[in-house]
């Protein structure tokens, strides 16, 4: 067995719109992060904390006695507290880490399981773990996910504003109760951005990624979401919609995407919203093992 590993764990977007808590799509943005046995001889960060954490918990669930001493490096690549599954890539990347270091006594169930328990919730941890775009949802104790299939030609143009929201409080203002009306209007949206996001229907985008229950709440901390999601559609975007708590703002596309960008970036600096952007695109890889001695 290995005394080092590194491993390569994509950023992720999740909710997509109507999907809340349940759809999450692994993105070619990646982190590397190392985990070694031996001390470290530096204070880890606080996602490298997590990554620590999560890995003494894997060995804990595998009821393998974790050595004296764990040690966690890697620069940080993931934007923290923007809605791109930076604390659970950390996480997974832990895990992952842990399980190769004590030879893959874990299932991918309990993998998932694990992380989503220490994440809180699922949809980043899914396609964080395993790649590609993932429905999952809890059942019982554990959870049940399925890759789902997504046609080719796809990217996602990004607009990852300067302030950040960190996803407790972003949750905080959601809604504790829900309409009939409002919960048909997104179970019906996302089932169907599922099944357009598998057939390259892109023309149905914008309707199956409209959403009632998270969105309009986060308003009230990002106004000019709404804004922003206009500006990147008038641009040629297919769809936008806030990537998991935010503050960042996805755009789906198949052409035209420094456009896109541009017009996003304009609009949320005309709001008084500086940032960046990144076109980026799917991936089919989770984390992965990319180094081991």
């Amino acid at each position: 067995m290995p005394d080092s590993v590194t491993v390569r764990v994509p950023a992720t977007s999740a909710n997509l719109g109507s999907g809340f808590d349940s759809l999450g799509l692994a993105l070619a943005l990646t982190q590397d992060v190392t985990i070694s046995i031996g001390h470290q001889t530096e204070p880890p960060g606080g996602l490298a904390r997590l990554a620590l954490d999560a890995a003494r918990s894997a060995y804990r669930l595998a009821r393998v006695e974790a050595p004296a001493e764990l040690s966690v490096y890697g620069k940080q690549a993931i934007p923290i507290g923007r809605g791109l599954g930076a604390s659970a890539a950390a996480r997974a990347a832990g895990i992952v880490g842990a399980n190769a270091l004590m030879g893959g006594k874990l299932r991918d169930d309990q993998m998932l399981t694990l992380g989503a328990n220490l994440e809180g919730h699922a949809d980043n941890m899914a396609p964080a773990l395993f790649g590609g775009l993932r429905v999952v949802v809890r059942d019982g104790d554990g959870y049940r996910h399925i890759a789902s299939l997504l046609a080719p030609g796809l990217k996602v143009v990004l607009f990852i504003p300067d302030f950040d929201m960190p996803t407790g409080e972003s949750r905080k203002q959601l809604p504790q109760t829900l309409s009939k009306e409002d919960a048909v209007h997104n179970i019906g949206r996302a089932a169907m951005l599922v099944a357009a996001l598998a057939r390259g229907e892109w023309s149905l985008l914008d309707v199956a990624t409209q959403d009632r229950i998270h969105q309009p709440a986060r308003t009230r901390i990002f106004s000019a979401m709404p804004e922003i999601f206009a500006a990147a559609k008038d641009a040629g975007a297919l769809c936008a919609y806030l990537s998991g708590g935010g503050s960042t703002i996805a755009a789906f596309a198949v052409e035209g995407e420094e456009r896109i960008a541009r017009a996003m970036m304009q609009q949320g600096i005309s709001r008084g919203f500086s940032g960046r952007t990144e076109i980026t695109a799917p991936s089919d890889t989770g984390a992965a093992i990319v180094d081991q001695h």
